[in-house]
């Protein structure tokens, strides 16, 4: 009899906090009516993803923690804001809505990269795209609807600034909601 090994979908990201959880929240139910997205992330679940590991061995979130630890030995906390919404895929018929994060981009893209220089020495391959931070608010538009430029224009939108001041280990719940378990969490240096 073999034994099956346990696998975890797990990620690394920027949490949010509940103030601006909540404004993303209220914005989606204003307009979840005219959007025809049919899979909605539960407010609990948003974030900035830094970067995805795929299915990892619990046994491994020690040498992951780890190696974050070392990379926040030299990370000041980012100042980071949402404020636009966008999607991904073709305009008409998107993969993803998001809510676009602005603020102090290059050093978020610069603890992204030593993150994903961090896990390669662990064996987790960066991908090959380049890093777009962003939150995501839905997936899955209806293909029997056009999502159409005017929906997702209008007033300048402003859902709040922080900073962020922790890098998160997730684990992905499938058939659960919220679906994102924390299973570690690593401080940044004050700012």
């Amino acid at each position: 009899m073999t034994k099956t090994v346990e696998s975890w979908r797990i990620f690394i990201a920027i949490p949010l906090p509940k103030e601006i959880k909540d404004a993303l929240s209220v914005w989606v139910e204003q307009c979840k009516g005219d959007l025809a997205f049919t899979k909605w992330v539960h407010p609990e679940d948003y974030h900035i993803t830094v970067q995805f590991l795929g299915d990892t061995s619990p046994n491994r979130i020690k040498d992951i923690k780890e190696n974050l630890e070392e990379i926040a030995l030299g990370q000041k906390a980012i100042q980071l804001s949402v404020g636009k919404i966008g999607v991904f895929g073709r305009p008409a018929n998107p993969r993803i809505l998001w809510a676009g994060v602005d603020g102090e981009l290059e050093n978020l893209q610069s603890l992204q990269r030593r993150v994903t220089e961090g896990n390669r020495k662990l064996g987790y391959i960066p991908e090959d795209r380049s890093y777009s931070p962003h939150i995501s608010l839905a997936r899955k538009y209806r293909e029997d609807r056009r999502l159409s430029a005017d929906q997702l224009s209008g007033a300048p939108l402003e859902f709040g600034s922080w900073l962020a001041d922790a890098i998160v280990v997730y684990r992905t719940r499938l058939n659960h909601s919220p679906m994102y378990e924390e299973v570690a969490r690593i401080s940044l240096l004050p700012h």
